[in-house]
């Protein structure tokens, strides 16, 4: 399926950024159009799949895709940069598909060497102001560089807006502009 990529979650733990490791793992699959995988495939694959769009038309994104080394070469997976910014997309989705918030703060911990530059590259066509609020608050709390470095794009894309939505357990999420 042209487009099909591993990101999120499963690309930062095949690349060796975990926290809890799982029994049999969920693989994070997205792509960039909706498609119906066979039945059998969730049968022998639990796995989730998002075509969420989060970056404008123009976005390169095949320049944020590797293979790995130890993988075949045509299994692309978002490097690290990107696989956060995915993983902090499917926090609060519904389902067992979504990211928990307390996992998300448990990998970003483990992300202090966050490329800046590859970082901001990717926001310049970033259009998910939720997300990018949410990854600069993961970045701050854990006293990460990358994390100060995002305000300025939160700023030009909040307009001074909070971004605010309650859990089904009841707590609060508010991200500040």
């Amino acid at each position: 399926m042209p487009g099909l990529y591993v990101g999120g979650k499963t690309a930062l733990d095949w690349q060796g950024i975990r926290h809890n490791i799982a029994f049999r793992p969920r693989i994070a699959l997205w792509a960039f159009q909706s498609y119906r995988f066979p039945d059998w495939v969730g049968e022998h694959m639990p796995f989730s799949f998002q075509t969420t769009q989060l970056f404008r038309d123009d976005a390169p994104i095949a320049a944020w895709l590797r293979p790995l080394s130890s993988k075949s070469n045509e299994i692309l997976v978002s490097i690290p940069e990107l696989a956060l910014l995915e993983l902090a997309s499917s926090i609060g989705k519904a389902g067992d598909k979504g990211q928990t918030l307390e996992e998300a703060m448990h990998l970003a911990e483990l992300m202090r060497n966050l490329r800046v530059d590859v970082l901001t590259s990717i926001l310049e066509y970033w259009i998910r102001v939720k997300v990018l609020k949410l990854v600069r608050d993961l970045g701050r709390t854990r006293g990460h560089a990358w994390g100060n470095n995002l305000q300025a794009y939160v700023e030009v894309r909040s307009l001074g807006k909070r971004w605010s939505r309650s859990g089904k357990d009841g707590r609060r999420l508010t991200l500040k502009p």
